[in-house]
């Protein structure tokens, strides 16, 4: 529904007494407007990235960003978000390959495999009943080298052995486990207990993002069945506190003033820094759980927005390791290893249309206590024609040193900013509310 509302398209409503009809025009939506509705059906950035991939099309994306709309938009920046800190980049699920190597080979199953199977699934059972997970285990493996390759018992048979490597640790736990949802899967691909299965692993291994995938593939075989939406949520609910869920989610709530600002900043290889008086878990969750699970209002901050050449960008950066300000400015990242200009430099190389972003937030304490997020947002014509235009601040009237004297002991040192502005979230940007060239030639 969203992406058909985020297109120009019209709708003809009767007037109030019934006699004519009007027709109402709409236009593209803008990138904010699909933040909030986001937020509003109660997606994550992560859920919204998962299930815009699933949409008609998106599987070539050559052509899937042809005519995009606003959504496209939003899905081209947010999926390709690039973190520098590892500790934002979600672990990739373990490459274990699908079970299968003990089973008969390929062929009709005689008499007396098919007996000696069936006992040994009963043993299996019972073992499983009284907990003996270790006996369980042992008795479905027989099985298994029973049924010869393919047999129309075998996805059950490997969705047993599963459940009882991953509730006993045993026979390589939950790794093992993952291997015979992956064979389950394989032979029956219609059956959705074996997506189940193979959520439940990853989900254990706290490959979380596999995991809502695996039981998002369960839904779609089982629509009706609402239990897959409790897993999900179980799901999502452990990855959103986890640090790259929480970055992510804290760029998307930000996402349509931060790329608004860099592009505003008019230098294709510029830097945008903002900093963020507000803790970092505070604003990396999603609105809508924040309302739902606790009864708050979202976080509140102000921040600075401060762009600058990249060459004032590391000029700035490399003062401020030398010499940390006491407060207000991160020199770690939220790991808490140190910035280090050489990674941040190679990080940058070959940018692109992509927007260089350096926030500096709260994490884990005051305002002493920052810590450095460094990401690189696609932010191509897809993106940008959604940013929309803002009303621009009229310049300062009073005098803007004391203020400039501020932002060159805190976190500008060498070069001040070519623009400054400021916004309190959740609020409307103000930016530019200085531009040095403008309003302090002197000191440009």
């Amino acid at each position: 529904r969203l992406v058909k509302r985020a297109v120009p398209r019209h709708e003809d409503n009767r007037t109030p007494d019934r006699l004519d009809i009007v027709r109402k025009e709409f236009g593209h939506l803008k990138l904010r407007e699909i933040v909030d509705a986001v937020d509003a059906l109660e997606f994550s950035a992560d859920a919204f990235v998962e299930v815009g991939r699933q949409l008609p099309g998106a599987e070539d994306p050559a052509t899937f960003f042809e005519n995009p709309g606003a959504v496209h938009g939003a899905l081209r920046a947010v999926a390709g978000i690039r973190f520098l800190c590892p500790a934002l980049v979600e672990a990739v699920a373990p490459k274990v390959a699908a079970s299968g190597q003990e089973e008969a080979p390929e062929g009709e199953a005689s008499e007396e495999q098919t007996k000696a199977a069936a006992d040994a699934k009963a043993r299996g059972a019972e073992s499983f009943k009284q907990k003996d997970f270790a006996a369980a285990e042992a008795a479905y493996s027989e099985a298994i080298s029973s049924l010869p390759r393919g047999h129309g018992d075998l996805h059950t048979v490997y969705s047993n052995r599963c459940a009882a490597r991953l509730q006993g640790g045993i026979g390589g736990g939950a790794v093992a486990a993952l291997a015979d949802a992956r064979r389950c899967v394989e032979l029956a691909p219609q059956w959705p207990k074996g997506h189940f299965r193979e959520g439940s692993c990853l989900r254990q291994l706290e490959h979380l993002a596999e995991a809502t995938k695996a039981f998002r593939a369960g839904k779609t075989v089982e629509p009706d069945n609402k239990d897959w939406d409790k897993e999900i949520e179980k799901t999502e609910v452990l990855r959103c506190v986890k640090l790259p869920a929480l970055g992510r989610q804290l760029l998307f709530s930000m996402l349509p003033e931060l790329l608004w600002a860099w592009v505003r900043g008019g230098d294709p290889v510029g830097v945008l820094s903002v900093q963020i008086n507000g803790e970092f878990t505070d604003f990396g969750k999603a609105k809508w759980r924040l309302v739902k699970e606790t009864r708050e209002k979202p976080a509140t901050a102000s921040l600075r927005y401060a762009f600058q050449s990249r060459k004032d960008y590391f000029a700035n950066l490399a003062a401020n390791l030398q010499n940390p300000p006491k407060e207000g400015v991160a020199v770690v990242d939220l790991a808490g290893k140190p910035l280090k200009i050489a990674e941040i430099n190679a990080f940058l190389q070959d940018s692109g249309t992509d927007a260089v972003l350096h926030l500096d937030v709260r994490h884990g304490g005051g305002a002493d206590k920052m810590a450095a997020v460094l990401c690189r947002v696609p932010c191509d014509e897809c993106v940008r024609m959604f940013l929309g235009t803002r009303k621009e601040p009229e310049a300062p009237k009073n005098s803007i040193e004391p203020v400039l004297h501020l932002q060159s002991t805190s976190g500008f040192p060498k070069a001040l900013p070519r623009y400054i502005g400021f916004q309190a979230m959740p609020g409307d940007l103000n930016f530019p509310v200085i531009d040095i060239v403008r309003d302090a030639p002197s000191m440009a």
